[in-house]
């Protein structure tokens, strides 16, 4: 009987892999599909919205159709044709499924309603803060206030989404094989000029620019250092060995964001992971001296280094200038209150929308002060810090998910992009705060 049972479980246990496979294809083959011209990407919507949403998994469907547009907004415009001419129906896949997944609130139990619940208030505060603030200071108020609303309601969605779902779901595995395939995929390309699209030298691999591949890598790192220490296994040969292309990729995409924070990274999993502290120290003290003694000794190492970091200029932080500069002035505009969310300053207030007004801060912090001032930047840190507390007790295991966010919207300032690859900021965090590694938890 017990044979039996076995044979059973086992057959099931083939099934789901199966399911889970074929679903994969499918997905691949519905986004391969959207690549050849606007017809196509308008019928791999509408198909991704029924596979997903309708026809399928409910609040899964719709988290996994919030990624996979992210996913296609961020594809090289060399081998697929642009998300951005369907933007208005972009945004209203993401708005309503944002609001589909804020409605299974009441479907939560007491003790994800816990979790969540003041990060959800103080998140709400933040937002509701920031909206007054961009209808009194702002001088594109209507532009700043749909910033803040579509930025609170994708990430709320995400979080609940999570909420409802992170039982019988595993989310990491489901983001690990999400960038595995990306990653896969983009090697091929480092032969071809299409990989080098943006500026011919930095790869970018099948993603639209070497920074925005570098923030795929770092946050690839970040799950396969969670997925490591929640392992049971000894040894990790298939993981280092992935880390090592990993780590290639980012010194080919020449990004420094990606560089440095995948380092921190890197000391952050040799300092919690299991093992003793002599080895701990010595592991890092000979990755220094190595990487120390290598440069010094091979001038060709120290002029790559040189130019990595440099990327042709004088000053490490000429390519930020620009962008610091204007936050610092827009701060000190008006300190306390800010100069509007996520808006340039314009010489008059304009009471009209037009998504035409972009930014790109550059830092996490200057860009909070910038849009909120003082008072912001402090209800942002209370709120980051109420996501950091909820889940103390495994920090030493997950911390790489949120880390890997925070540090990469230091140089990368993509943390509030709902309509971008914010929502893998949104997910890492929510994953964060919800994952129960002692559930059985289904893939």
């Amino acid at each position: 009987m017990n044979q039996l049972l076995d044979k059973t479980n086992k057959k099931s246990s083939t099934l789901i892999i199966k399911k889970e496979t074929i679903e994969w294809i499918i997905l691949c083959l519905v986004l391969a599909f959207s690549f050849i011209n606007y017809i196509t990407l308008l019928i791999s919507l509408i198909s991704l919205i029924i596979l997903l949403f309708v026809l399928k998994q409910k609040e899964i469907g719709s988290i996994k159709l919030i990624n996979i547009i992210a996913l296609r907004t961020i594809i090289n415009p060399g081998i697929a044709v642009g998300i951005d001419y369907y933007q208005n129906f972009k945004w209203i896949i993401l708005l309503l499924s944002s609001f589909y997944l804020i409605s299974k609130y009441k479907k939560l139990e007491g003790s994800q309603i816990l979790k969540i619940k003041r990060i959800v208030i103080t998140a709400f505060v933040f937002a509701l803060y920031n909206i007054l603030a961009s209808l009194i200071f702002s001088t594109l108020p209507i532009v700043a206030i749909f910033k803040v609303i579509s930025y609170i309601l994708v990430f709320l969605g995400v979080l609940i989404g999570v909420a409802c779902t992170s039982s019988r779901f595993n989310w990491i595995n489901w983001l690990y094989k999400m960038f595995l395939t990306v990653i896969i995929v983009s090697a091929p390309l480092i032969l071809f000029p299409v990989g080098y699209l943006r500026n011919g030298h930095s790869f970018q691999g099948i993603t639209n620019q070497p920074n925005m591949f570098g923030i795929i890598l770092t946050l690839f790192i970040g799950l396969i250092f969670t997925k490591i220490q929640y392992s049971n296994q000894k040894k990790h040969l298939k993981e280092y060995i992935l880390l090592s292309l990993v780590f290639y990729f980012i010194i080919l995409s020449k990004s420094r964001t990606a560089f440095i924070t995948s380092l921190i990274l890197l000391i952050l999993f040799v300092f919690f992971s299991n093992i003793s502290k002599i080895k701990k120290i010595f592991v890092i003290d000979l990755i220094g001296i190595i990487l120390i003694i290598y440069t010094i000794l091979n001038q060709n190492v120290f002029n790559f280094i040189k130019e990595f970091f440099l990327k042709g200029q004088n000053d490490f932080f000429y390519s930020r200038k620009l962008q610091v500069e204007g936050l610092m002035s827009n701060f000190l505009r008006n300190p306390l209150f800010g100069s509007g969310f996520a808006v340039p300053v314009t010489p008059v207030r304009i009471f009209s929308f037009s998504v035409e007004y972009v930014m790109e801060p550059g830092n996490l912090l200057l860009a909070v002060l910038s849009y909120g001032g003082v008072i912001g930047f402090t209800l942002f840190i209370i709120y980051i810090s109420k996501i950091l507390w909820s889940n103390k007790s495994n920090i030493r295991y997950q911390c790489y998910l949120p880390i890997s966010t925070i540090l990469t919207s230091m140089g990368e300032m993509v943390f509030f992009s709902s309509n971008n690859i914010g929502v893998w900021i949104y997910m890492y965090l929510a994953v964060y705060v919800l994952y129960e590694p002692n559930k059985n938890q289904k893939n």
